[in-house]
């Protein structure tokens, strides 16, 4: 038998993991052999032995076992005392535990080893595998298979009386089943079937009675167990809108320097209004978003703090709502038909303890993967096709769209853009949100995104924090105004002036006055309030000279006040151009535009042109259509001198028409038998349009008789009538009787007919008679 200082060293190598046997090994045969000495009494002096029989004892089984951290910790614990812990574990994770079967017997043991989950959540494999002489994992141990161990044999230097195995659970990955409170775990629990006979001597078998089931260390059931524990990485994730992370990383979780981020600011958007237009009520409409009285016109946005801009260039201004958890952009519009976007700068922020992986999508309320997207990993493009709205999560250092995870390690595989947050710090990233340029007159919905984000150590595709962001687009129309919302553009509006009447302002009717009305409609369709600039020109003609004149546009507002001018200096280009009161979304604003038609207008259709642009939004809008119809107004005035030698011209004025030089309209001369009297005759248009079928007409004065008519100047072509005759020409013949009336006109276009005169235009003739 071995001494007690190996006995000693046994013990000491079961404490680290190794085995030793339980005295000799069973089945051992123990001879032994009795001797007498005594002194030859033949032969003093002399010693004589005799030997006795040979006696034979076997070694009976003493078996004992027991399975062991590999490690050394001490066994013999629960589920919720054991010190082996793993935490923080991922749905899928894979935790390998070393353990050791260890023979503490004298005989070699069949060991069933079962898993023991007292107190573990449902859903959880375990598995029990043979570690192979490097410490990789070998065959796995089928379950209810037993493994031998044989006894250590104390001769030997080797440590026969241990087999090493590995417990390896793997957790679940249907959320139903593991979630941030859940806790797994196990225990190898080995048992032995005892095979001894009634009588060792005769059946020795394994030492354990035959049939009976022997707990380890013979001890009672579950007593003896030595647990792997288990708990689940809870997700600490915030996802936010754009503010001053303390420690900002970018999407690889490499550190930023804070100044790469862009700060949170005031930006100027227009703040949105919830009252209606002319309610002078400031209207608090979201935290951090106070409306100006509606009726004050806006010459600026309204600056709200908290907001940042949209990094590209000519970004978009974006107000940051914390306490919704939301970020809305305010753009403006633009001339062209290529699709939109907006940069929007958000933050995600990991206090879970761990570094945590992150993926992000497009989200439903609920945190689930937005059906209406279909993702691209090649461009990393999430695509709403119903819309035609893309989303991209970009880097904040490269710019370029943030990959999708690829991690063995990891038993979550990252469906889409995946960001590496350390704990404490937060992660940078730009969510890129493009959308169709839409018409900017017709109604436009708000464009909202919801950004989920998903920690790739829980289970599930389910975001664990939520952030929107928000594009307001604008919209707008201008146009002939309508009984419900909206503009009209057709039919075109006539409005019919009398360029000699009187300017009535807004309440004009039609032909009395010389003032055109036409009631407008300006329809705020986006999605964000506006104030707009209207200006507005119409070029009439002159029916005098004929010329070009361009008359401003006015805007007055409903109640027949003039609206604010851009520039009360007459001198500026912005004079003319007038500024509404806010006008809310979804509705509308009815300004009143007035045209004064100077005196003298020609008569005819004139086509005026109006212009609205969004004071913000800057959306341009015009309207063409409307027709201001100038009604002929006027006369024709006639007057007739006698020529008289000496007399100024225009100091004896008949009809309205000065008097020519050396004539007169009331000096009269003496005249004798047989002088000339000289009559000159001048008709005038005041019309504002042609006169046709214009001639002069004199009668030959009683006690006279008729000598000549001639038009001056001449013109190409004179004609001529008789008492009413046809014309012809062929000048009247001298000596026509008193009484005779002579027609005489202009015939230019030779048609022998008169021609018309012109607005403003005068016809002279020259006519005279002897006394008889």
């Amino acid at each position: 038998m071995k001494r007690s200082t190996q006995l000693i060293a046994l013990m000491a190598a079961l404490a680290a993991g190794s085995a030793g046997a339980a005295g000799t090994l069973a089945g051992t045969t123990i001879e032994n052999t009795a001797t007498a000495s005594f002194e030859d009494p033949a032969n003093a002096g002399s010693t004589l032995s005799s030997t006795s029989n040979t006696v034979q004892t076997v070694v009976l089984p003493k078996p004992d076992f027991d399975i062991v951290y590999t490690d050394g910790t001490t066994d013999g614990n629960t589920i919720t005392t054991t010190p082996v812990l793993t935490t923080g574990a991922v749905p899928g994770q894979v935790i390998t535990t070393p353990y050791s079967l260890v023979n503490k017997g004298n005989t070699p043991l069949d060991i069933v080893v079962n898993a023991d989950t007292t107190g573990s959540a449902a859903g959880s494999t375990v598995k029990y595998y043979r570690v192979n002489p490097d410490g990789s994992l070998g065959a796995e141990i089928p379950a209810g298979t037993a493994v031998t161990v044989t006894p250590d044999d104390p001769s030997t230097p080797a440590d026969e009386g241990i087999v090493k195995i590995a417990q390896v659970i793997t957790l679940p990955t249907d959320p139903a089943l593991i979630t941030p409170t859940s806790v797994f775990g196990a225990s190898p629990e080995g048992t032995v079937v005892g095979t001894a006979g009634a009588d060792p001597l005769v059946t020795p078998g394994n030492g354990y009675a035959s049939g009976t089931t022997i707990q380890e260390e013979n001890k009672a059931v579950n007593t003896d167990l030595q647990f792997t524990r288990i708990t689940v990485y809870a997700p600490a994730l915030d996802n936010n809108p754009n503010t001053n992370p303390g420690t900002p990383v970018d999407s690889a979780g490499n550190p930023l320097p804070p100044a790469s981020v862009p700060p949170v600011t005031s930006v100027s958007v227009p703040t949105e209004v919830v009252g209606k237009v002319g309610d002078n009520t400031p209207v608090v409409s979201a935290p951090g978003y106070i409306t100006p009285a509606p009726t004050t016109p806006p010459a600026t946005p309204s600056p709200v703090p908290g907001g940042a801009t949209d990094p590209t260039p000519g970004g978009t201004p974006i107000a940051t709502n914390v306490a919704g958890d939301e970020q809305i952009a305010y753009p403006a519009a633009d001339t062209n038909t290529t699709p939109d976007k907006v940069v929007f700068t958000n933050t995600l922020t990991n206090t879970g303890g761990a570094t945590d992986k992150v993926q992000l999508f497009p989200a439903l309320a609920d945190g689930t993967p937005d059906p209406a997207y279909t993702f691209d990993p090649a461009t990393g493009v999430f695509t709403n096709t119903a819309t035609g709205v893309t989303i991209r999560f970009l880097d904040p250092v490269t710019g370029e769209p943030i990959k999708v995870s690829v991690d063995p390690t990891n038993p979550t595989v990252a469906q889409y853009p995946t960001v590496t947050v350390p704990d404490g710090s937060t992660v940078v990233y730009r969510t890129e949100v493009t959308y169709p340029d839409a018409n900017d007159s017709a109604p436009i919905a708000p464009i909202s995104v919801v950004i989920g984000a998903d920690s790739l150590k829980d289970a599930g595709l389910v975001s664990n924090s939520n952030t929107k962001n928000t594009i307001l687009p604008p919209a707008a129309q201008f146009g002939d105004a309508t009984g419900t919302l909206g503009a009209a553009a057709t039919p075109a509006p006539v409005q019919t002036v009398n360029p000699n009447g009187v300017n009535s302002g807004i309440s004009s009717p039609d032909f009395s006055d010389a003032t055109a009305t036409f009631p407008m409609d300006v329809v705020n369709n986006g999605q964000y309030n506006d104030s707009y600039t209207l200006s507005g020109t119409v070029t009439l003609t002159d029916a005098v000279t004929g010329n070009p004149v361009v008359v401003p546009v006015l805007y007055y507002a409903p109640d027949g006040s003039l609206l604010p001018r851009v520039s009360t200096d007459p001198a500026s280009p912005d004079y003319n151009k007038f500024i509404t009161p806010v006008v809310a979304p979804g509705t509308e604003y009815k300004p009143v535009a007035v045209i004064q038609v100077p005196a003298g207008t020609l008569t005819g259709d004139y086509t005026v042109t109006q212009n609205a642009v969004g004071n913000y939004s800057t959306i341009p809008m015009t309207d063409t259509n409307n027709i201001i119809r100038v009604a002929p107004a006027g006369s024709v005035a006639v007057a007739k001198f006698i020529a008289k030698a000496g007399v100024v011209a225009g100091t004896d004025p008949k009809n309205g028409i000065d008097n020519p030089t050396d004539y007169t309209a009331s000096g009269a001369n003496g005249a004798k038998p047989g002088d000339t009297l000289s009559y000159r005759i001048i008709g005038k248009n005041t019309y504002n349009t042609d006169v046709n079928a214009f001639f002069l007409s004199d009668t030959v004065p009683a006690n006279t008789s008729f000598v000549s008519v001639a038009l001056s100047p001449a013109p190409v072509k004179t004609i001529y009538r008789v008492d009413g005759g046809a014309w012809s020409a062929t000048a009247p013949a001298a000596g026509l009787a008193a009484g005779t009336v002579i027609d005489v006109a202009v015939d230019a276009d030779g048609n022998n007919l008169p021609d018309a005169l012109a607005p403003g235009a005068t016809l002279t003739a020259d006519f005279t008679v002897t006394v008889n």
